[in-house]
């Protein structure tokens, strides 16, 4: 019993020497300007929880929370569905309107690209690059698991639509918007290949090369480029792309300034 409390004892002022020592130290580097070991693994430690609706995503380019859902109109927008990208302006406008990563929401269409980085400004943060959206997405059953051939369905209703990451809708539904430009057929300093099916990829999914003919390897998925003028890029496909859409179907023809009923987006913040 004795051996008890003396050890308890130990503990009790072992604990309290390293809190003090903790925030002495602490309070010192607050004065210097710096930050204490144990501050830094407070701060990290909080950094690395991601706002409800969002997932962590690894990988060797950095860690960053990205939303399970596409985008919906949030309950403080004044247009709930808006049906041109002037509607979208005008949502944008308001001071309290944000876009929401919830299931049973449906996708904010009607936004172009530049729409849709502020929307994700807003919520202070920003578009996937065409790399992050396809790590968020891999695994996502390129079939009928999907909203492939349908109507506009609501975020999260095709259940089975799930990445690896827990990423919904990845593949069909709407296309969605990534932070990505292409000038003159030239993408991350490569030419692009022509309009075509996928025969080759690079290391985000994108096509290094194309067929004229299916390829059963990259799920039949397609490929749209233009040799001439800038575009903005768009991937997964929508509701109506049948075969087309796939983790692999990306479009690089499309204009930033496009909006349209089937265009959509999702939102990430880095870590």
């Amino acid at each position: 019993m004795k051996f008890l409390k003396v050890g308890s004892r130990f503990l009790f002022v072992t604990v309290g020497i390293i809190v003090l020592t903790s925030f002495t130290i602490d309070a010192t580097d607050t004065l210097r300007g710096s930050q204490s070991a144990l501050s830094i693994f407070a701060g990290n430690a909080l950094e690395e929880d991601c706002p409800e609706g969002m997932t962590l995503l690894d990988i060797a380019q950095g860690r960053l929370c990205v939303d399970l859902y596409e985008n919906g109109v949030g309950v403080d927008c004044g247009i709930k569905n808006p049906s041109v990208a002037l509607e979208t302006k005008a949502n944008i406008e308001m001071e309290g309107c944000v876009s929401v990563s919830e299931p049973n929401v449906s996708a904010w269409t009607q936004v172009t690209y530049h729409q849709a980085k502020t929307l994700c400004a807003k919520r202070d943060m920003r578009l996937p690059t065409s790399l992050e959206w396809y790590e968020a997405a891999l695994g996502t059953p390129d079939d009928a698991s999907c909203n492939i051939d349908g109507q506009l369905a609501a975020a999260g209703s095709y259940k089975q639509c799930v990445s690896s990451r827990g990423v919904y809708d990845s593949i069909g539904n709407v296309w969605e918007w990534v932070d990505a430009q292409v000038t003159d057929g030239l993408y991350e300093n490569r030419t692009l290949p022509e309009s075509g099916y996928v025969a080759e990829v690079d290391a985000a999914g994108v096509a290094l090369s194309t067929n004229t003919s299916e390829s059963d390897l990259y799920h039949k998925d397609y490929f749209w480029s233009d040799a001439v003028g800038t575009y903005a890029v768009i991937r997964g496909g929508f509701h109506g792309s049948a075969e087309d859409a796939g983790i692999y179907a990306t479009h690089m023809k499309i204009a930033p300034s496009f909006s349209g009923s089937a265009t959509g987006f999702r939102c990430v913040r880095s870590l």
